[in-house]
């Protein structure tokens, strides 16, 4: 079971974990759209204004394609092996299922409600000018409850991170220094160009 949660791309790339990966943006974005949910840049996921279920697919696929092709990339420069760009497009697509978890878990009502009004009331009480001081004991409880609220979407967050690493290794067989900083590289690069590419479609 722990294999299969965390080191799937041992036994499954390819076709299989391209529909599967597919099938998960779809959903994933549906359920997103009727939270008020968006996902604006490669990890992003944040309230903000109702949007057509259809963009919040296609920044799906942005955030999906930016990273699979940031990482196709840095694999074709530094792997010694052959391996299929279809492989790693369908392992990075896979790799962002436990997205889906925050999603659903952003979808219950007291839970997601409480996070945005949370979020809302602190952006609020930040200084906007100069010579503005934030009172912070007056919102330390507030604070403390959205962290304690958020630590099971930065769980899932870490999740998709060692399964996108995972599936890059699996693929394209870099290990060591150079996948590490190649991956981090990747990640940057295609945080870059996720955010662009949703800056144009809004």
């Amino acid at each position: 079971m722990i294999q299969r949660l965390f080191r799937p791309f041992d036994r499954v790339s390819g076709p299989q974990a391209l529909a599967f990966g597919l099938i998960v943006l779809v959903v994933t974005a549906l359920i997103a759209a009727r939270s008020g949910l968006r996902s604006d840049s490669l990890l992003d996921l944040q309230f903000g204004p109702p949007a057509p279920e259809w963009q919040l697919i296609v920044q799906g696929l942005i955030n999906w394609l930016a990273m699979a092709a940031a990482l196709l990339v840095a694999g074709r420069w530094l792997s010694r092996e052959r391996f299929a760009s279809l492989d790693l497009f369908g392992v990075q697509a896979a790799a962002r299922w436990p997205l889906l978890a925050s999603v659903i878990y952003l979808s219950i009502p007291p839970l997601g409600g409480r996070i945005r009004a949370l979020t809302e009331r602190l952006l609020g009480a930040m200084p906007t000018e100069q010579g503005q001081v934030m009172a912070y004991a007056a919102y330390m409880g507030d604070a403390f409850l959205l962290t304690l609220l958020g630590l099971p979407l930065l769980a899932f967050l870490g999740w998709t991170l060692w399964l996108m690493w995972h599936g890059y290794q699996a693929v394209t067989g870099v290990r060591g220094p150079q996948a590490a900083f190649s991956f981090a590289g990747a990640l940057v690069a295609a945080y870059i160009l996720s955010t662009l590419g949703n800056l144009l479609l809004a």
